[in-house]
């Protein structure tokens, strides 16, 4: 087709000033397989772009199968194990009961009444079921059902969760031992942290996104490498034969234009957005050359400070990170894991612990009492960041603190 012919067509007319730093700012915060179909939408759009031809290499293309759901799964093992009719339909009436943890929500006398017979049986041979601890009415039966499954329904786990359950849930491990004997609990513990707390889960979980690294960062004789991984955006270039056209009329003119300021912007927003990255790369990797070569810890690297280097707003930084990874000695990480905590807070946790471990055991700080204890050392932390910081640190509440001594 003749090129003036198709700028004829498609005169498309964009205010391209008016879009531009927003767009510019999506290129930079999108991740690789994001960019690539946008990428691809603006080629097809401008005629002056043109994908560069490539040498095709045959790739095996993987049919993944739709994963299961979980009522397809249970309806499975309904037909397997009840082959009577009417059992088959209370099973189901079962079914349509559990919430998105895999515990009903009904009484078994509601079933019974439904159906006008007992349904203990059915409700028995459902909690026989995969996954384990499903049709469970409560916690403590999941718990229980997951034990029996593993052939521990003798055991000191398996005792505990049935007669200490309420002391177990407070962390009230004095309690625990004065009911039990002096005997370790250090196994027993060790089989519950291996049960699930909800037995439904790994059905309601999210399909897993690919992960494409921009960054690979490798160690070399003398220091580091770092590479930049544009795998799978597109190759494209300008078709500078449609820059020398001839137009017939004002809106061709200023349709040939409009394409040719959109294609050199376009590769100007690429060209920062691969610029940053390795600015990014660099720095990271001279702050945090001891982790990456799994030689020491994270170096602290706020995003302030990361971007007063860089010499951008740290908005700008948190968009150049979102959703970017890099294949490194410690396998593929997000680049924003190798930020750590501001100093401020990091100064604040050991504050909190160095705290806790100082304070009266039998009458331990609640977190009101941190919040002033903190104050007092010059750290104003509001109460709900104080049980932040606890549960990072694996601490307990004042009243589990107290119970633990």
């Amino acid at each position: 087709m003749d090129p003036r012919l198709m700028l004829k067509l498609a005169p498309e007319r964009r205010l391209i000033m008016t879009f531009a730093l927003r767009q510019a700012l999506e290129i930079l915060q999108m991740p690789q397989l994001d960019l690539s179909q946008w990428l691809m939408g603006e080629i097809e759009r401008n005629p002056l772009l043109e994908l560069n031809p490539v040498r095709t290499t045959k790739r095996f293309e993987v049919e993944i199968p739709a994963p299961i759901s979980l009522h397809e799964h249970l309806h499975t093992q309904i037909r397997e194990n009840f082959t009577e009719g009417k059992d088959r339909l209370i099973a189901e009436e079962f079914v349509g009961y559990l919430d998105e943890k895999g515990f009903l929500t009904c009484s078994i006398e509601t079933i019974s009444q439904l159906f006008n017979r007992p349904v203990e049986r059915i409700l028995t041979t459902l909690q026989t079921f995969d996954p384990p601890g499903i049709f469970a009415r409560n916690l403590q039966e999941a718990l229980l059902i997951q034990l029996c499954a593993k052939g521990k329904a003798s055991t000191l786990a398996f005792n505990l969760v049935q007669n200490c359950f309420d002391d177990l849930l407070h962390g009230r491990y004095g309690a625990i031992k004065k009911k039990l004997g002096s005997e370790d609990l250090g196994a027993a513990m060790s089989d519950l942290a291996r049960l699930s707390l909800r037995p439904a889960h790994i059905y309601n979980q999210e399909p897993t996104t690919p992960i494409y690294p921009d960054l690979r960062i490798q160690k070399i004789e003398g220091g580091w490498a770092l590479e930049l991984i544009e795998d799978e955006l597109p190759q494209f270039h300008i078709q500078t034969e449609y820059l020398d056209i001839e137009t017939e009329s004002a809106e061709e003119k200023e349709a040939l234009r409009t394409f040719k300021a959109q294609a050199n912007w376009l590769f100007r927003s690429l060209n920062r957005r691969r610029n940053l990255l390795r600015a990014i790369g660099r720095v990271l990797i001279r702050k945090q050359a001891a982790y990456l070569d799994q030689k020491g810890s994270l170096a602290q690297l706020s995003m302030k400070e990361l971007a007063e280097k860089l010499a951008i707003h740290e908005s700008t930084l948190s968009r150049a990170l979102s959703g970017k990874y890099a294949s490194t000695p410690r396998g593929i990480i997000p680049l924003r894991s190798l930020i750590s905590a501001a100093p401020e807070a990091e100064n604040a946790r050991q504050m909190l612990e160095k705290t806790i471990q100082g304070e009266d055991k039998q009458n331990p700080f609640t977190d009101d009492q941190l919040v002033k204890e903190l104050g007092d050392k010059g750290h104003k932390i509001a109460r709900r960041t104080i049980a932040k910081y606890r549960t990072q640190l694996k601490i307990g509440s004042a009243s589990q603190r107290k119970h633990n001594q």
